[in-house]
C-alpha cells in the first residue's frame, strides 16, 4: 500500500503555523447567515423608512456563526438533518449567497453540484452547456476541447449530448454534471447530495473517481445522509443542528452520534452536545465530550427499511453481460498477478446475478510471476458508495502459505451463505505478505460487479444479513 496516499489530519482554524497555512483548501471564519422573516409583504417596506428605530421582522439563523480549516487533499463529511444549515453552508462556500457575518477563503479554482442540474441552461444542448459551464470556471476553448473527450466519456449519455438539457432525465443531468465539474481540475469539489440520483454504478464510478482526485490535492466536502460514505470517504465530519455546527471529529464518532440523535428533540440535543457548543476551529472539536450511550437519548433507533420486490425478477442465479463496473482499478503486481475473478453459485455456474439468500463462491484465478514466501489471500465485497460489507482471508487463524514456485497457477474459491441484501456490489482482492516493505504483491478494486435481486419484500436492518438459520421463539412462562 505505499502507492496509496497517506491520510492527511484536519487542521483545525486558528492553528497559525506556516505548514497548516499551506494545507489550508477552505477558511470558515464566524461565517453565518440570517434571514429577515416579514409576516406581511408590506411590512418590508415600512422597514425601509423606519429602519432600526423599530424591528418589522424576526430574525431566522440559517447558519450561526461557524469556523473551522480544511486541509488539501482533505475530504469532509457534512451531516445533520433537513434545515441544518448544511446547503446555507455549502452556498457560503461557493459564494452563490452572501454571507451575513464573517467571511471564506478559497483557494483555488471551486467545483459545485449544489442541487439537480444547477449551472445548466436547459434549452442548450449537453455539449453547449459543458463549454458554458467550463467558460463560467474559468478554462479557455481551448482548455475545454482538450477535456472534452474525458467528460463525454465518463457521462457516458450518448446521442443525448447534443439534445436540449430539459429533455433529460434527473440520472443524466448528474452524469454530465459530476462530468463537468469532476474534470476541471478543481482544487475544491462541493458535492450536496447529488450523487443520490445517480444509479448503483455510476454512484461507485464517481466515488473512484473522488478518491482521485485526492490523491491529486483536490479538498472535497460532501453533504450526504448516508453515514456510510461519511465513514468510507471523508477524513472528517462536521454535525450540524439548527443552523449551528455541533461537533466536529472523527468520521465514525460523528455518525454514531448523527444516528443516535436523529430522531431526538431539541433538549436531547442540548443534553449531549450542549446548548451552545457551536464548533470552533480553535479547538476542531467543538466542545467534545465524547460519544454519548444510547441510554443517554432513550431508546435507540435502529436503521431499517424495506426493499420492496422486483416485479418479474429471475429466481435463478444467472449471467449479465451488462452488468461491469465503470471503476475498476488494477494496482502493479509485484511478483504475483490476480489473472480472473468468477462468480459462482454453489453448483458452480458462473453468474453476476443472484436471488436474495442465494448462497455463492468467489473463484480468485493467480499466476506467480516469481518466487514467493509467506503468503495471504483476501477478498473482499463493497457496496456501491464504497463502504466494505464483508470479506475473507486465506488462510485463516493468521497462518501464511509457506511458498508458492514462479510459473505456478492455483485459484481460491471464497464460500459466502448469501448474507447480502437486494443491491449492487463490488468485488475485490488481493494477496500479500507480511514481509519486505510492499505489503500488497497485487490487488484488484470493484474487479467484479455482483447484483442481488428480490422476488418478495425484504425487511433491511444494518450492511448485511449474518443469521445462519430463522430465528426460533421460546415461551418463558412458568404456568402449564
Amino acid at each position: 500500500m505505499s502507492s496509496e496516499r497517506p491520510l492527511i489530519r484536519a487542521q483545525p482554524a486558528g492553528t497559525s503555523t506556516a505548514a497548516s497555512e499551506e494545507l489550508a483548501a477552505v477558511e470558515v471564519r464566524s461565517l453565518s447567515k440570517v434571514y429577515r422573516i416579514y409576516e406581511h409583504p408590506r411590512h418590508r417596506l415600512m422597514q425601509a423608512f423606519w429602519g432600526q428605530r423599530r424591528r418589522l421582522y424576526e430574525e431566522f439563523w440559517a447558519l450561526q456563526p461557524l469556523s473551522f480549516r480544511l486541509g488539501r487533499g482533505q475530504t469532509l463529511g457534512i451531516v445533520g438533518r433537513n434545515g441544518s444549515g448544511k446547503s446555507t453552508l455549502l452556498q457560503l462556500i461557493c459564494g452563490t449567497l452572501t454571507p451575513s457575518s464573517g467571511d471564506v477563503k478559497v483557494r483555488g479554482r471551486v467545483g459545485a453540484l449544489l442541487e439537480l442540474g444547477s449551472g445548466f441552461n436547459p434549452e442548450f444542448s449537453g455539449r453547449e452547456n459543458v463549454f458554458l459551464n467550463g467558460a463560467v470556471l474559468g478554462l479557455s476553448q481551448a482548455e475545454i476541447e482538450a477535456k472534452l473527450e474525458a467528460i463525454l466519456s465518463f457521462a457516458d449519455i450518448g446521442a443525448f449530448i447534443d439534445q436540449p438539457v430539459k429533455t433529460y432525465s434527473s440520472g443524466m443531468a448528474v452524469r454530465l454534471a459530476f462530468a463537468v465539474q469532476a474534470h476541471i481540475d478543481p482544487d475544491v469539489l462541493v458535492v450536496d447530495e447529488a450523487l443520490a440520483v445517480g444509479d448503483e454504478l455510476f454512484q461507485k464510478k464517481c466515488y473512484a473517481h473522488l478518491e482521485k482526485l485526492k490523491t491529486q490535492g483536490t479538498s472535497i466536502l460532501l453533504v450526504t445522509h448516508s453515514c456510510p460514505q461519511i465513514v468510507q470517504h471523508c477524513d472528517v465530519a462536521l454535525l450540524m443542528h439548527k443552523g449551528k455546527g455541533r461537533r466536529w471529529g472523527k468520521p465514525a464518532e460523528i455518525t454514531t452520534l448523527y444516528q443516535q440523535l436523529s430522531y431526538a428533540d431539541d433538549a436531547q440535543w442540548d443534553a449531549i452536545v450542549g446548548s451552545g457548543q457551536e464548533v470552533d476551529g480553535n479547538s476542531g472539536t467543538g466542545g467534545s465530550t465524547g460519544t454519548p450511550r444510547l441510554d443517554q437519548i432513550g431508546a435507540a433507533h435502529g436503521q431499517s427499511s424495506l426493499i420492496t420486490f422486483e416485479s418479474g425478477v429471475k429466481t435463478t442465479p444467472h449471467l449479465d453481460p451488462n452488468l461491469q463496473p465503470a471503476s475498476t482499478m488494477v494496482y502493479p503486481s509485484h511478483g504475483a498477478v490476480i489473472e480472473a475473478l468468477e462468480i459462482r453459485s454453489m453448483d458452480g455456474l458462473i453468474a453476476n446475478v443472484l436471488p436474495y439468500g442465494e448462497p455463492f463462491m468467489l473463484e480468485f484465478h493467480y499466476t506467480a510471476e516469481q518466487d514467493l514466501s509467506q503468503v495471504a489471500f483476501g477478498c473482499h465485497v463493497a457496496s456501491h458508495t464504497g463502504s466494505r460489507v464483508t470479506g475473507q482471508i486465506h488462510p485463516e487463524r493468521g497462518e501464511l502459505v509457506p511458498w508458492i514456485e514462479a510459473g505456478h497457477r492455483w485459484s481460491i474459491r471464497f464460500h459466502f451463505h448469501g448474507g447480502l441484501w437486494p443491491g449492487t456490489y463490488f468485488i475485490g482482492g488481493g494477496l500479500w505478505s507480511p514481509e519486505g516493505a510492499q505489503r500488497f504483491i497485487h490487488r484488484v478494486v470493484d474487479f467484479k460487479a455482483l447484483r442481488i435481486t428480490a422476488a418478495a419484500e425484504v425487511g433491511i436492518v444494518g450492511q448485511c444479513d449474518l443469521h445462519a438459520r430463522p430465528a426460533e421463539l421460546f415461551l418463558n412462562d412458568d404456568q402449564p
